[in-house]
């Protein structure tokens, strides 16, 4: 991974997850903590959820993370296209490391594996794209 796009994804902790079912896109917004060494975004969603029961049918999902700003100066933002699964043993103790709260609800916790990303980011000049293909 791009070392500038995974250094944001980790500064975040909130991404939109795009999934599709019958040629009817939805999407959903989930916390997040990012996984370095599997290159995932690590998050909890009820499998009965909407874009949880099309994830799990259509696992090829695009996603994106975006810092919130007014500021044109500093957008920066990250398009994602990659893989959702259940997410092992190591990355459920990520994710309740980084939201022990959530242990209480004993929720289903899944991976976005990561297999493109551009990151749009302004800091670097207006329009700067940086790219990164597993």
């Amino acid at each position: 991974m791009q070392r500038k796009i995974a250094s944001f994804l980790r500064s975040q902790t909130i991404f939109t997850l795009a999934t599709l079912s019958a040629d009817e896109p939805y999407c959903a917004t989930c916390f997040y903590v990012y996984d370095d060494e599997a290159i995932a975004l690590v998050f909890a969603s009820d499998p009965d959820t909407r874009h949880m029961r099309e994830a799990i049918s259509h696992p090829r999902c695009a996603g994106s993370v975006y810092l919130c700003t007014s500021d044109v100066a500093k957008i920066q933002g990250v398009q994602l296209l990659g893989e959702v699964r259940e997410a092992d043993e190591r990355q459920r103790q990520l994710y309740f490391d980084a939201f022990p709260m959530a242990r209480a609800m004993r929720p289903k916790i899944w991976a976005f594996v990561i297999d493109w990303a551009k990151m749009t980011d302004n800091t670097l000049g207006f329009g700067h794209k940086i790219s990164w293909t597993r």
